[in-house]
């Protein structure tokens, strides 16, 4: 596996020069001679691309590509401010590009990834509404899952003119994830029309996922996207929750019902009484 790292971002990944190969892997880097091509465009990075601060690591270490969803070596990463994205153009293994890899590097120094809140959510997507944003290919997941963002970020810069690429993380965004009632680890959607398609496919590199986002989306079952629930509706749907979950639920329902009852029949008594004073009233 191959490893650019922009700036200052290089220092927390400076061990990874110590790591043990993998021997396939380093069949391809030697032969192809990526290793000096790569050293050459960091040398000349800033007169080639005009990037600056950018270093090179190779990372050899087959765990890491599992962490980040690589399934296959080797494999080209930028780090730009600790958010890695991975090179999806032709296979490395076949082609080692200068001039395409350096347009790629100059292209992705910053992320294309739009990073969505409870609070933005619906503003930003109004996925309810039909979308009229354009299309949301939306990574929700928790903060422990198996990290998707190499992966995820190539994908928003392959789709940057076509669909909005976005990210949440349910974790510290809740009432997202009890919104579209998310219990897995990581899910992915696409809202487009008012409607969810949910991925449920193996695959999780850049092409199934870019498939799905343009194609394939057509051949999963939907759901109509509801709008999100008002403040008031919330503590109801909280308080009728709590009713149902707690063990005295029931018994402060009966209490809230009596009180309403003997309310209401109170006013009623009241009324019927003011009714008759006035007919008394009236007969004299």
């Amino acid at each position: 596996m191959l490893c650019f790292i922009n700036g200052a971002t290089y220092l927390n990944y400076k061990n990874i020069k110590t790591l043990d190969g993998n021997d396939k892997c380093e069949k391809h880097v030697e032969s192809m001679g990526m290793r000096q091509v790569m050293f050459e465009m960091v040398t000349h990075s800033e007169e080639e691309f005009g990037v600056t601060g950018l270093a090179a690591a190779f990372l050899k270490d087959k765990d890491f590509g599992k962490s980040h969803s690589l399934k296959h070596c080797p494999h080209l990463i930028l780090y730009r401010n600790g958010r890695p994205i991975v090179y999806d153009g032709d296979n490395l293994h076949l082609r080692f590009n200068r001039e395409d890899i350096g347009h790629w590097i100059s292209s992705n120094l910053k992320s294309h990834v739009e990073h969505l809140s409870d609070e933005t959510f619906e503003h930003l997507t109004q996925a309810s509404t039909g979308s009229t944003t354009g299309d949301w290919m939306i990574w929700l997941h928790k903060s422990a899952c198996s990290d998707l963002t190499a992966v995820w970020e190539a994908l928003a810069s392959r789709l940057k003119y076509s669909k909005v690429v976005g990210e949440v993380d349910i974790t510290l965004n809740p009432k997202t994830a009890e919104r579209f009632s998310l219990t897995e680890c990581q899910s992915i959607l696409l809202f487009r029309h008012g409607k969810r398609y949910t991925y449920t496919g193996d695959a999780f590199d850049v092409h199934a996922l870019a498939n799905f986002a343009e194609v394939s989306y057509k051949n999963f079952e939907y759901k109509i996207v509801k709008p999100p629930l008002s403040p008031f509706d919330e503590k109801v749907e909280q308080l009728t929750n709590w009713l149902k979950t707690s063990e005295y639920g029931l018994i402060t329902l009966i209490a809230v019902s009596s009180l309403l009852f003997s309310g209401i029949l109170f006013l009623v008594c009241q009324e019927s009484q003011q009714m008759a004073n006035t007919a008394e009233k009236k007969d004299k």
